[in-house]
């Protein structure tokens, strides 16, 4: 019952989207073509990574390899005396081991279709407290959407305040318009200032990044050399990287970032609930070379008691546009 009244609250608590579309099941993997995109999926479960595609095209030129979620890094606000303050923290990730059906679906993997316009292909979780709910996003017009919504808490000490935060990493290796099995993409940062004025430059080597406190508008542009034909990654804008000192004491500090691809590091998430994506030691050169780009996810949930009696979705995810 906690589940049925937990998934009808979050479709109709989520206005973007009408809830009248049937729900399709899926099977555990597969492929598939809708409009101009094409791609495939599977449950990551070796590497606990949630809902992965792999192999997406649009209009039949490459756009990533392999997009993943490997980690939910969640802390409580506690008594904001360390960073160790609170529940946890905790490194959440999405399996077959804790996903689970929707209400009438027959497979752990569920689609739907929006006013012929959007494709939504989805996962649930049931982690500790949290409903989770992973979902990617398939417009015609040539965006692509990755979302997390999550629901609950996992800390009933009182002792401690509720207050938490999950932040989602997104591990997506781009593969822009590769021909062959080796992609060869450079990055450029994107920044739009207070005063309108915009502030470009080209990553060279690898780093992490995030939005400044003078930007309106954070984003990056990954291409082929010398070509026109580029993504372009919007960060979320729901809200900034956790700030030094009480309560979160600088617990997620990016907001993206970029590596090299070495298929040594393609093994989910090494660095506990605590520590922070590595591989930068040192930074490698990455103009030219196949990239793996991270997003950052920050998605507080400020409890309060009508959570008890009326559970709230709370969502955060980058926008992807393909532009060619």
């Amino acid at each position: 019952m906690k589940y049925l009244l937990c998934w009808l609250c979050f479709v109709l608590c989520i206005p973007a989207l009408s809830y009248g579309q049937p729900l399709t099941s899926l099977p555990s993997s597969g492929s598939t073509t809708w409009g101009d995109w094409a791609f495939s999926w599977e449950i990551g479960d070796l590497n606990a990574e949630g809902l992965v595609l792999k192999d997406v095209r649009f209009k039949n030129i490459a756009v990533i390899r392999k997009a993943s979620l490997p980690v939910i890094r969640v802390k409580y606000r506690g008594r904001g005396l360390s960073i160790n303050s609170g529940c946890g923290p905790y490194r959440d990730r999405i399996s077959g081991g804790n996903i689970e059906h929707f209400p009438g679906a027959t497979s752990d993997v569920v689609s739907r279709v929006f006013d012929d316009n959007l494709l939504e292909i989805a996962v649930f979780a049931e982690i500790g407290g949290y409903d989770i709910y992973q979902a990617w996003y398939f417009h015609k017009t040539g965006r692509l959407e990755a979302r997390l919504y999550s629901s609950g808490w996992s800390c009933d000490d009182s002792q401690h305040e509720k207050d938490h935060k999950h932040h989602p990493y997104w591990r997506i290796d781009f593969n822009v318009e590769a021909t062959t099995s080796n992609a060869d993409n450079q990055i450029w940062r994107i920044h739009t200032k207070n005063d309108s004025t915009v502030q470009t430059t080209q990553a060279l080597t690898e780093d992490n990044d995030w939005r400044l406190p003078d930007d309106t508008e954070a984003a990056w542009s990954i291409n082929r050399p010398s070509s026109e034909k580029h993504v372009l990654i919007r960060h979320p804008l729901n809200e900034a990287r956790d700030p030094t000192g009480s309560p979160w004491f600088l617990f997620c500090s990016k907001d993206v970032a970029w590596r090299v691809y070495k298929a040594a590091e393609d093994v989910g998430w090494t660095f506990g609930p605590t520590g922070h994506l590595g591989y930068l030691s040192p930074p490698e050169n990455v103009n030219g070379k196949d990239i793996v780009f991270w997003v950052v996810g920050h998605l507080s949930h400020d409890w309060s008691q009508s959570d008890e009696d009326h559970p709230v979705w709370h969502w955060v995810g980058p926008t992807i546009d393909v532009v060619w």
